[in-house]
Parts: C-alpha cells; structure tokens; sequence
C-alpha cells in the first residue's frame, strides 16, 4: 500500500495509470492462490481492492500458469503433477478446472487484469510421460491451457490476460546475436492480450554506460517478436524497470528517462512500469506525465513502426510513432548516421554529451556514441539525460602480447582508456556467462599495469547479473608513463577466445 500511496503522487502530477497489478509473490503458499500471503496481508486484499476501486484503477494479479513457484501442491492439483512436483498436466486430472475457478474466484472480487507466467507444457503424470511423446504432451498441454482460458475470457467480459514466460521458445529471450527468427505461436494472441518480450537485461551489445546495452535488448527483443508476426501493440517490452532489486540488476532510477521513452515508442497498447515509484520525486512525476502526452498525441495519428537496422547487429535503428515522433539509437561506440522518415524532425530530448546533427537535405541524422534522441515536428522540449553522457572515443591500436585459450595479453600506449572484451567459445559464437551471485565482472579477471604497478580499473560490469553477460567493460586512466599492459582471462570453461577492443578518449 506504501507503493499505491506513491503511485496517487504521481497521478496527482499528471502520470496516468490505469491499472496496478500485484506482482508475484501476494500468495500464501499454502492457499491455492485463493490467500493472502501472511503476515504481510493480515486482513486479505480488500483494503488493497477497495483503494483500486475508489481511485478506478484496475486490479491485477500474478499467477504461474501451470507450473508451482513458491507454492505448495494443492490437493484438487495432485493427480496433474508431474514427478518432481513442479509442472501440472492440462488435460489430465483436476488441475485445469480448479485452476479456471481460482481465476473466477478473483474476477468476482474484481480483478480483471491476469499475468500468467512460467508455463511448463511439457509437464505431466509419470503415467503419461511413460507412455506419450514429449511432443504430443506439450501439443495437448497448450491445447487444453488455450482452450480453457478462451471459454474463460467468453463468460468474464473485460478479462485481460499477459503472457509472460513459457509462451513463446525461450531460448531467443538471452541471445541477441542470433538471426531472427519465429518465437512464438501466433494461437496464443486468440488468448492473450500481451505477450512480453523478456525481463530487461544486457544485450550482446556492449555498451558505455551498461544501461543502454539493457534498453537495447528490449528494442532487439520487441523487434524479434515483431518479426514472429506480433503486432507491435499486442508487445509488452517489460523495459520500465526501476528500484533496487536484483531482477533490474540494483538499477536505481539510472538513465530512466530514455527508458520510459523507449518503453512507450515501441508500441504496446498496454505498458508496464515495474518497481519503485518513491524513487520518482514531484519533478520526476511532472516531466513522465508531459513525456506521456507527447507520445498520447503521437499515437492519435498511428502506431509504431520500427526502422533501420537490427539492435542486436549494432546497427543504428529507431521507431516511427504516427507522424509525429521518432526514437533513434546509436548502438555503436563512434558517430554514425541514420537515415530518418520524412518529415521536419527537430530534437527534443536526447543523451548528454554529442549533439546530435540534423541534416534537412539527406534527411539524416548523426548521434553519437551509444546516444539515443527523440525527434518530433512539434511537441515540448523535454531536455537531456544528464546521466548519460555521449562522448567521442578514438580507437586505440595494440599490440598482442600473448593469445592462449581464454587468455589475452596486449600492450597499447597510455591515456584515459575504455577496454571492452568480448568472449567467444570453441565454434566462435558469443559465449554468455552465468556467473550466479558473483558479479559478472568475475567472470573475465581483468588487471591493467603500468611499469610495473597495477592501476585502479572501474569496471562497468561489476554487479551480479542474474541473465548472464557475454562481454565486459572497463575504464582506466593511464595519463603517462610507459606503455600499458593488459591483462584477460575468462573463467567459464565454455570460453575458448576472447577479443579486445581499446578506446581512447
């Protein structure tokens, strides 16, 4: 209720929301999803019901869609478990049915927005697995779990349903450096309202400051299921994640506006801002509900289109909003420009640092390194993201002192240097690294020395990143003296290769 209270601030200051759904975990583990976790709810939800309704917001609530997380096995679910007591069969035993009536139970009380997440539809009985294809289990798991919660929308007029994970092939959510390809089964959009395009995490894009390498994986994750047939509108992009929690990596507040920004512009009738809204004070408030009505105004002329190229290729790309905005993103670490639709574009907000150059007669623009801008023929100036900060580097030569597997020793001259590694295993594939509750930075043991004495090296990865990273980032100042040595060596024995690049600025 501390978060409803701050989520009445921000309305009060012009931020629309219209609806505040109640993530995982609100249940008590033992009710079935029918109880409220206790003691945090000793009274159950209705205070929580009874402020949505009196501020006509709409309630929502988290569920696994047949799986148990956090949840202890009810009984009416028993014969639909599989062996290790996680996934539920579908379309053999009690679980379906009692599962829809849970789903009722809360629809009565009010709720009408149902995020599902975390489906298994490979699980089933050991009996079934015993005797039927894995493949045919999974065929008649969405089947039943589609069919029942399309029967299910057709009696709750204004059910809203979001597909989380499980829907579509997981293995797209982690990479960005594949080749796009179909991800998710256009039958589930018969059901689901939204479908979301992964937690925000980095991409296999390095980028200064690591913030943008996250915005990056959701425009490359929203492109994805574009190119799967989802209309842009029908995407939650999950971009808006703000607090201090491990999910957004302790992100804070950091670089939020360009977060918001990239949120909105890639298209999604319903828009999601996750976390901690006390993190925004009464200046915050104000400056997201004019970002609002820039892209409320934009939309009133069309829908989202994107354009350019593909994020995870590291090529500069954007979103086209009506006739009225553009998003641009410079994903590479030198200036570069972009072609642009047609039209008067001035700027209106953009990264510090480079200023961005418009040019009228080849209708382009150029940004700088790692800069995103937004563009519009008309509309309030809404300022720079003074956290963000786009400056010029230079590419620095080196020499290579040693190569072994996972092992890189280099030399280059001395300065304020940014490094960026990259790993790679045997087949030269970008190899993503789990490092678990270690910071990522652990993951490639960087050391940079000069005559003899090892310098202070800021790493940009130094925080755990549950989502796994395939690069590193680093800074270090190296002002005089002789040359500078470089030190890598990747930990995880999947790394055959690693690569180097060195920045001057």
């Amino acid at each position: 209720m501390r978060q409803f209270d701050e989520l009445l601030r921000l309305i009060s200051h012009g931020v629309q929301f219209d609806a505040y759904l109640m993530d995982a975990f609100w249940f008590d583990p033992d009710g079935g999803y029918r109880e409220w976790r206790q003691p945090n709810w000793p009274d159950g939800p209705q205070r929580w019901l009874d402020a949505c309704a009196e501020h006509a917001l709409i309630p929502g609530l988290w569920f696994t869609a047949n799986t148990l997380c956090h949840l202890n096995l009810p009984a009416a679910w028993a014969d639909s478990a599989d062996a290790n007591e996680w996934g539920l069969c579908c379309f053999q035993g009690g679980f379906l049915a009692d599962y829809l009536n849970v789903l009722d139970h809360w629809y009565q009380q009010g709720v009408r927005i149902f995020k599902l997440d975390f489906a298994d539809f490979t699980a089933a009985p050991p009996d079934v697995k015993a005797t039927m294809p894995v493949e045919e289990i999974r065929r008649r798991n969405e089947a039943s779990l589609r069919g029942g919660l399309l029967d299910f929308k057709q009696t709750h007029p204004g059910a809203i349903f979001m597909g989380f994970n499980g829907f579509e092939s997981a293995e797209y959510m982690d990479r960005t450096d594949r080749p796009m390809e179909c991800v998710l089964d256009l039958k589930w959009l018969e059901v689901f309202d939204s479908v979301y395009s992964g937690d925000p995490r980095p991409a296999d894009v390095p980028t200064l400051p690591f913030w943008r390498s996250v915005d990056i994986y959701g425009d490359h994750a929203t492109r994805t299921l574009e190119h799967s047939g989802v209309p842009l509108s029908r995407i939650d992009n999950c971009g808006f994640m703000a607090g201090p929690t491990g999910t957004c990596y302790w992100r804070g507040k950091a670089l939020w506006k360009g977060m918001l920004l990239l949120t909105m512009v890639r298209g999604g009738d319903l828009t999601v801002l996750y976390g901690d809204l006390s993190l925004f004070d009464d200046g915050d408030a104000r400056w997201m509900a004019n970002a609002q009505a820039v892209l409320e105004t934009a939309f009133r002329t069309g829908g989202s289109v994107s354009f350019g190229g593909i994020p995870g290729e590291e090529e500069p790309y954007g979103w086209m909003v009506g006739e009225k905005i553009c998003a641009v993103i410079n994903p590479k670490p030198e200036p570069s420009t972009l072609d642009l639709p047609d039209a008067p574009w001035r700027v209106l907000f953009r990264d510090a640092g480079f200023e961005p150059t418009l040019d009228r007669v080849a209708n382009s623009i150029e940004l700088g390194p790692y800069q995103m801008a937004l563009l519009g023929i008309e509309g309030p100036n809404l300022g720079m993201q003074d956290d963000c900060v786009s400056e010029v580097r230079i590419s620095a030569d080196y020499e290579v002192i040693e190569r072994l597997p996972a092992k890189l020793t280099a030399r280059t001259k001395p300065g304020d240097l940014e490094l960026i590694v990259r790993q790679f295993d045997a087949e030269r594939k970008l190899c993503r690294t789990y490092s678990g509750s270690e910071s990522a930075a652990a993951a490639i043991r960087l050391t940079v020395s000069q005559d003899g004495t090892d310098l202070c090296v800021t790493r940009h990865d130094n925080r755990i990143i549950w989502s796994g990273m395939s690069w590193a980032a680093a800074a270090v100042s190296a002002p005089g003296g002789g040359d500078v040595e470089i030190s890598l060596m990747a930990t995880d024995p999947q790394v055959a290769f690693l690569d180097l690049e060195v920045w001057r600025k």
